[in-house]
């Protein structure tokens, strides 16, 4: 009777793990698109541009990461901001308006780019998850 009651037990244990993992793999679109955002902007100050591309549709990753190439050695991005999130259609399309200021040595002098930019949630398929990507092009810097 003991070892049945272990077993169970374990069993049990186990049961409420899985649960606890599963449960952190699951977000909530808003934590999704928060993630997303928080990721796109952490990689544009750290000059992770690739990374930075990935965040964008196939059709506006390439431009950007042609534009970001020449620059990225002396590209600086010292800050982003988000001045207002706006969301739309239930939460599938965000409209984003971000702040980067930037110098391009060998200036000093912090510029300031205004990003407006659309965030869409693009539905899972069964090679992929859901995932939030910018369809809107990069500027370019001034």
């Amino acid at each position: 009777m003991n070892t049945v009651i272990r077993s169970s037990l374990i069993g049990l244990l186990l049961c409420c793990l899985s649960a606890c993992g599963l449960n952190s793999l699951v977000q909530s679109p808003a934590d999704q698109r928060q993630e997303a955002l928080d990721t796109f902007l952490q990689a544009l100050r750290l000059g992770e541009f690739q990374v930075a591309a990935s965040y964008l549709t196939t059709e506006h990753s390439a431009p950007f990461l042609e534009q970001i190439t020449p620059l990225k050695k002396d590209l600086n991005i010292v800050d982003t901001r988000v001045e207002l999130v706006t969301v739309l259609d239930e939460g599938k399309k965000v409209d984003v308006v971000l702040e980067l200021d930037y110098f391009l040595l060998p200036s000093a002098t912090v510029k300031t780019l205004n990003y407006n930019h659309t965030w869409v949630y693009f539905d899972a398929n069964e090679n992929q998850l859901g995932i939030y990507l910018i369809e809107t092009p990069f500027p370019a810097f001034p």
